[in-house]
């Protein structure tokens, strides 16, 4: 009850500020972010404006002049910015791992649009943090098509009655650490990777992964590494690839 009657009053302050900022004032920031529920805040209340306005007292006041009218929505009856451009908004004002979580929080709770959030990517090119937040929805993009990946190879083995099922997520001994392995046949120390170059693209990843791969076969591991046609366009080629790996003929 008391949580409830001190989010009313949060949210009164928020409607209050707005308006005192005029028609065409919306929450925005660490402030959006709170009432979206994808970050909490203890910060001054944060509103953004396309023209100049009074000062508020106690309102921190941001002006954008690339302010749109689709960038604006109402939540509880508040003008606030769109949760693309809440996100955009957080990725000049904190750190990279708290945009993170704001995205996996958005995500989660059903708020978080890619194409929403690229499309203002795109109008915010040299804008602050727009990098940052680019880096971000990158990594987040290519987590989730991993996982689709991931599925698609699990349901791939599925198919094969003769192909005994492995240990999936597999912590390996490699000569000189442990990595995480996709699937992992212990028996004939086989070790299946489905990122591949489909998802590490630059040269630092590709280094990462090889230098993973080397110290696994070093202390005795086999590694196939596959992508997304591997274990799709390719299903049936992958298939006797992992049938060799496991001496099955």
């Amino acid at each position: 009850m008391r949580w409830g009657v001190h989010r009313s009053l949060r949210w009164g302050s928020y409607l209050a500020a707005v308006m005192a900022c005029g028609s065409e004032a919306a929450l925005s920031h660490r402030s959006a972010a709170d009432l979206w529920g994808i970050r909490p805040t203890a910060a001054r209340l944060e509103i953004t404006v396309a023209q100049v306005c009074r000062r508020i007292p106690d309102v921190h006041v941001h002006r954008s002049r690339s302010l749109r009218a689709e960038d604006i929505a109402v939540k509880a009856g508040i003008p606030v910015t769109s949760v693309a451009c809440t996100l955009l908004d957080l990725s000049a004002v904190v750190r990279p791992s708290d945009l993170e979580v704001a995205v996996d929080r958005a995500e989660r709770l059903g708020l978080f649009d890619l194409t929403d959030v690229v499309e203002v990517l795109e109008r915010a090119r040299g804008r602050r943090g727009a990098k940052m937040l680019r880096r971000v929805v990158d990594a987040y993009r290519a987590s989730t098509q991993r996982s689709e990946l991931e599925r698609r190879f699990k349901e791939l083995l599925q198919t094969a009655a003769d192909i005994p099922s492995p240990f999936f997520n597999a912590l390996v001994d490699g000569e000189t650490g442990t990595h995480e392995v996709d699937a992992y046949w212990s028996t004939q120390r086989l070790a299946v990777q489905v990122d591949g170059f489909e998802f590490h693209r630059t040269r630092r990843d590709r280094e990462r992964d090889a230098a993973s791969d080397a110290d696994l076969e070093l202390a005795g591991h086999r590694v196939i590494r596959l992508t997304w046609d591997d274990a799709t366009v390719h299903a049936e080629r992958t298939l006797r690839r992992v049938r060799l790996a496991l001496g099955w003929g």
